[in-house]
């Protein structure tokens, strides 16, 4: 999934240390659009730039707009992050929830991602220009998150969601090795191994070598992890009759 189509908007930011965690929040985990939306600081900052560190091209690209609706006049969906519910007729869902409709592309539209200031959030004027509302789930005890944890816990659920998706269908992709292949494969590693003195006491090399199969049986290996370890044991045995020559 590529995330150039998902912009960070911060809207009222006062600490220019926060627009600088941002941006390396957003740079751990592959998001590069901010934009700043009336901020109650000093911009450009070279406060931001220190603290950005290597995310250092997330702030220097920074768009600052003058109202939240100028921001997101580019994109077609939006998600306003909040601490708590309002009393409003608005839709609000969970930051599990927002993260899945993502991941599985309910929301195929550009989207722009709405953080409020650090002294009260989002104003309901705000929500109301939003089309979803957001929430994160804490502890009872304090449900206001710092900006920078808030924008992390929005970043990192969508890339680990979408990472742990990309990560599955590259291994499904991969044809399996057969059980043929992988007999072949364990009747020669355990002839080479034998030949080595491997198995040793030899009253316990039924349970040795039970234990080496159900090791490559549990790794799930497809066809071509299968070939590989074939060649390496290859590899290694025709090492070894070079050294006896």
């Amino acid at each position: 999934m590529n995330f150039d189509k998902i912009s960070i908007i911060l809207v009222d930011t006062q600490l220019p240390e926060n627009v600088g965690l941002v941006a390396r929040t957003m740079y751990n985990f592959g998001f590069t659009n901010l934009k700043l939306v009336s901020p109650k600081l000093e911009w450009p900052s070279e406060k931001a730039l220190a603290v950005a560190v290597d995310a250092k091209n997330i702030v220097e690209n920074i768009k600052v707009y003058s109202s939240l609706r100028e921001a997101l006049s580019d994109y077609n969906y939006s998600i306003g992050y909040t601490a708590r519910l309002r009393d409003m007729s608005k839709q609000f869902s969970d930051n599990s929830k927002i993260i899945s409709e993502i991941k599985e592309q309910k929301i195929n539209d550009s989207i722009g991602v709405v953080f409020g200031g650090e002294a009260s959030g989002l104003t309901n004027d705000h929500l109301s220009l939003i089309t979803k509302c957001v929430t994160i789930d804490t502890h009872e005890n304090f449900s206001s998150l710092n900006l920078s944890h808030a924008v992390n816990v929005f970043c990192y659920s969508l890339f680990s969601q979408v990472f742990k998706t990309e990560q599955l269908v590259d291994k499904n992709s991969e044809p399996h090795g057969s059980q043929n292949d992988l007999m072949y494969f364990f009747d020669h590693l355990e002839e080479e191994l034998e030949s080595r003195g491997f198995f040793q006491p030899e009253e316990k090399m039924s349970k040795m070598k039970q234990n080496l199969r159900n090791i490559f049986h549990r790794a799930d290996l497809s066809e071509r992890e299968i070939a590989t370890l074939r060649g390496v044991v290859t590899v290694l045995t025709e090492y070894r009759k070079t050294k006896e020559i």
